[in-house]
């Protein structure tokens, strides 16, 4: 097992900026962007259970987008809709302390190296790096609006934005160095996602888009017939994510061509989760779905009672998600059943990570709660 190392010491410098006197040690197996890989799976790396016992709870002051944090090394990063970036220690949900952005943070932010990148949904520089030793801004870009969440893929920033365009930057460099722009006529809300070959990304046009990622150049796009808002996820050469019409999609990464299809009946805001053989989602309707990832098959379904309209996450034998009725619900894998819920003081419309012992749930109430747990690898 990989030794995780102490939180880095930090040296406070205003109530709304600091910086670190040390690296925060990236492992394998810290949640560094959207979906805890390029191919956004939404599992976690820990295998964690209920019961589960609220550890602390923390007042950001604002509320959050679907996807709005990320842990690493024990630090708990949190974007909000107040433009602010919150780091709390995730062993006692003590505030560290607080990064400004541009404006409201929709997509979630990525962490490179000891660099956080964040996304703006407004303003002229809507893509900034901040450097987390030097407790200051290296470089901002003027790209256009950002909802969907940053991708990171080795050295690769993908950026999607509402005026249509998807960019590739190498981050190796001082200064981030554009290596292509691809464009679109549409907005895009769907977040991208990548095999390390190919960048996937959903489109307001109703395309699926499949790019090359050395080049940008389009190999493929498919036709789904309605806007595609939800985050696009892989697994095994395969391409998952739902519509607004309320089909979910099983896509041939290397053919574009239709695996197969699943009608829900409902709009599909969320993105999904994979394990080896199920594929996880919320819908509009509150209704959740367990589908055979190869064939599309109904393995089992469970009603919330409000919209779902954000992933749920993987940890071992559970499934995790919150739903608009304020409650996370924590679900057996194997038939679909409850075996926990805690309802919180708003609405949950942001997707729970699970990081060591610790399940951890952004609410509408501007709330962070941390729950703990027995945890195993």
């Amino acid at each position: 097992m990989k030794k995780f190392f102490p939180l880095a010491l930090l040296i406070l410098t205003s109530c709304s900026s600091f910086k670190l006197e040390k690296n925060i040690i990236l492992g394998e197996f810290n949640w560094v962007q959207y979906g805890n890989s390029p191919t956004r799976s939404n599992k976690s790396y820990y295998k964690v259970s209920p019961p589960f016992q609220l550890s602390w709870t923390y007042n950001a002051g604002a509320g959050f987008s679907n996807a709005p944090m990320l842990i690493a090394d024990g630090i708990l990063f949190v974007a909000t809709l107040a433009g602010e970036i919150h780091l709390v220690d995730i062993e006692t949900g003590k505030k560290i302390g607080t990064i400004g952005a541009e404006s409201p943070v929709h997509g979630t932010p990525v962490l490179y190296r000891n660099k956080l990148i964040i996304p703006s949904a407004l303003g002229k520089n809507t893509l900034e790096c901040f450097d987390l030793n030097l407790g200051k801004s290296l470089w901002k870009e003027k790209i256009g609006p950002i909802e969907s969440s940053l991708l990171l893929v080795y050295d690769n920033l993908i950026v999607a934005t509402l005026e249509g365009e998807v960019i590739n930057y190498n981050l190796k460099y001082e200064l981030p160095e554009k290596i292509w722009e691809f464009k679109v006529q549409k907005p895009i809300h769907s977040s991208p996602a990548s095999d390390g070959k190919f960048i996937l990304f959903g489109c307001d046009d109703g395309n699926l888009y499949c790019l090359g990622i050395e080049d940008g150049k389009l190999v493929w796009k498919f036709n789904a017939n309605s806007p595609i808002f939800a985050p696009i996820s892989i697994s095994d050469g395969k391409i998952y994510f739902g519509t607004l019409g309320g089909d979910f999609f099983c896509v041939d990464i290397k053919s574009g061509k239709e695996e197969w299809r699943f009608n829900t009946g409902s709009k599909i805001y969320g993105g999904c989760a994979l394990n080896d053989t199920l594929v996880f989602f919320g819908t509009a309707s509150g209704k959740f779905f367990a589908l055979n990832k190869n064939n599309g098959e109904l393995i089992w379904t469970f009603s919330a009672k409000s919209l779902i309209n954000s992933a749920p996450v993987i940890s071992g034998k559970t499934i995790i998600f919150g739903s608009l009725d304020k409650n996370v619900y924590a679900i057996e894998i194997e038939n679909g059943n409850l075996i926990w819920k805690y309802e919180t003081r708003g609405r949950v419309k942001s997707s729970p990570i699970a990081w060591k012992n610790f399940l951890v749930v952004a609410s509408e109430d501007r709330y962070i709660y941390a729950f703990k747990t027995e945890q195993t690898k």
